[in-house]
Order: C-alpha cells, then structure tokens, then sequence
C-alpha cells in the first residue's frame, strides 16, 4: 500500500502531500503533528503557453492535535510559506483547523483544512503540480475512503468568501476522484477504472462585482493497470484517460467553450527510481486548476492561443525514505513539443519531514 496506492494514475507524489494520520493514533491522547518541506522547483521552459521560473524555499506545518475517541479528531495550527529572497519574510501564514471524523479504518470524514492539492491525485492536466507549493492549504469538507480496493476523494474548498458589495466574486473548486480496482489477479496484477471531475465556480449574489458568472468543468475517465514484479524492477504500471473540458456560462473569459485530450503513461519502478513517459494530446483545452504546460491558452502571452497540443515527456523520479521521519523527492523532467521541435524541461527537489507524537493523555 506505500507504494502501491500512491502511485496510480501518473506520478506518484505522496511524499509531497499532506499525511497527518492522527486516525492511526491511540484515543484518549493529545499531541503534536510536524511537517516541513523545504523545496525548489525549476522550469527551464522557452515556449509559448508558459515561460520558465524558480519556486525555492520551505514550509512549515506545526499542529496541535487532540484525539478524545476513536471516531474524531481536532487539529489547530498554522501553515507558513518562506520564499527565498521574497519581499516578505513569509509568503503565507495561515491557520489551520480539522474536524476529523472516522468510521472504521478507512473512512474519513474532514471538516476545516483539508487534505488538499496533490492528496487529491488528479492527473496533472486536470490539477496544477504546484499547488503542492503555491495552493496547499485548502478549506472546506473532503470525504475519503482509502485501502487495497480502490482510493475515493470528494471534496469543496471554499477559495474566496465575500460580504455583502464586495468588488469582486466568491470561488470555489469541488471535485472528486473515484477508482475503484476492478480485477485482480494471482499474477499480481491490478486494474483500476478511474473517473477524475473538477467544478470551477467564480459568482455570487451580493458582490458589486459586474463581471459574469463562471462555471467551468473538466473530467477524465480513464483505466490503470500495475503489475509487481519480483526482481529488480519492483513494478510496472500503464494508464490512459480521455480528458474533457467545458464551460457551462457564457463569461466571455474563456478562449473556448469546450475542449478535450488524451493523456497516457508507462512507467517502471527499479529500485528507488520510477522511470515514466508521458504523452499528452489535445484539443481545445483549458483548466483552471490544471497545469499550465498542458493548455491550450498561454498564461504568459496574453491573447496568444494553441489550438492543438501535443506533448512528450520523459520523467525520472528519484524518491527514498533517508530516515524514519525524512524523506526525499528529486526529478528530472524533459518535454518535447513536435509541432514546434523543441525541448524544454525542469528539474525538482523536495525534502520532507513528518513526526507525530503524543504527548499525554486526556478523558473524553
């Protein structure tokens, strides 16, 4: 399951997402969770959908956690972002607050921050891989159920509130990702069917903001298929979604009202290094939350449009457990664009450090 769940559907990241799992803790206790992740992400991109750049520094999530039963859990804290050489001494500082709800082992009720951004396992065109940086604390509810058949993940986070005239309007991103294993066999091997969804809202009813309304969507449906092996090359895993886009309002923000792609992976796992090709093709596409790489709309060029996208990738991931709380996460990632016959790529690394402690214990 460390290895294994984790790692469906493209690459598998969960060394750079959240993982509290106070639910595994005794009850009747109160202690601290620690999480830190000092970063940096280069894109040495030369295109024209997305120019290249540095995100470079580290965060930081000390919590306080308070677990009266078995069924729930508080968690209080702050999320802080330093960026290396930034304006400010931290980028963001945030409070955090879960309401943690379990039934049984698997299913998990969370009500406050979430586990959000790369926790959510969407494919890439769908979910930006730098939420893990810039977008990680979400706020909302998130519902999800995870073990050896299959992983489930509904969520809503809540991205602007307003008050009564406003100047501008509410947002929020819903979405779920369902895939559940559809066969095993005693070769060990898996297949998984896979249904990803996104909802991107921008309105609201008593803001002064004249601008139109948006409702954006994007989807994929999709299968994965892993096989373990026994020697060297610990697994291999194959997957293929089709993806959609389409814009339910007619905001004129949008170049396109409606889009679509396909987006295929093969990759090995030899040891500690994960070998994957990528390749992406679309039409039309456009998503809010998706990474910019794989748009059809430039975020650099204003007005500039690609209709056709066509992309290869090659990845190497570097991913090793260094101690019992200290992990590490190094990529190396070149893309190819043929319609243009030209090679850009980035390069990443991530620590990150994760302790839960109790420090005593409570009556309910």
């Amino acid at each position: 399951m460390v290895w294994f769940l984790p790692a469906l559907g493209q690459i598998d990241n969960h060394i750079i997402t959240d993982s509290r799992n106070i639910y595994k803790t005794d009850s009747q206790t109160i202690g601290f969770h620690i999480e830190a992740m000092p970063y940096m992400r280069n894109t040495e991109y030369f295109n024209d959908i997305e120019l290249g750049r540095t995100l470079f520094g580290y965060q930081l999530q000390p919590s306080v956690y308070i677990k009266p039963g078995h069924q729930y859990c508080l968690l209080f804290g702050v999320f802080a972002r330093n960026d290396f050489g930034g304006k400010r001494a931290f980028t963001q500082v945030l409070p955090t607050f879960t309401l943690q709800l379990n039934s049984g082992k698997h299913n998990h009720f969370l009500f406050g921050t979430l586990e959000g951004a790369l926790n959510h396992r969407l494919i890439e065109p769908l979910f930006d891989i730098n939420a893990a940086i810039e977008r990680r604390i979400e706020n909302g509810f998130q519902f999800k159920r995870e073990n050896e058949k299959g992983f489930y993940d509904v969520w809503i986070n809540w991205e602007q509130f307003i008050e009564r005239k406003d100047p501008f309007k509410e947002r929020f991103t819903t979405g779920f990702n369902l895939m559940p294993r559809l066969l095993q066999t005693s070769n060990h091997t898996e297949i998984f069917v896979s249904t990803q969804f996104t909802a991107h809202h921008k309105g609201g009813q008593i803001d002064s903001d004249t601008g139109n309304m948006e409702m954006v969507l994007n989807g994929a449906v999709g299968f994965l298929a892993k096989r373990k092996l026994a020697g060297s090359i610990k697994y291999i895993e194959g997957n293929f979604y089709w993806v959609g886009f389409a814009e339910q309002t007619q905001s004129g923000n949008y170049a396109y009202r409606n889009g679509n792609g396909i987006f295929a992976n093969l990759s090995a796992r030899i040891a500690d290094l994960t070998l994957i090709l990528s390749y992406w093709k679309a039409q039309q596409f456009i998503a809010p939350r998706g990474t910019s790489i794989y748009q059809s709309v430039s975020i650099d060029k204003p007005g500039l449009l690609l209709k056709n996208r066509e992309l290869l990738f090659l990845r190497v991931v570097y991913q090793k457990k260094i101690s019992e709380h200290l992990y590490i996460d190094a990529r190396f990632e070149p893309l190819y664009n043929p319609a243009a016959a030209q090679l850009d790529y980035s390069y990443s690394l991530y620590f990150t450090y994760r302790h839960t402690f109790g420090v005593g214990r409570i009556r309910e």
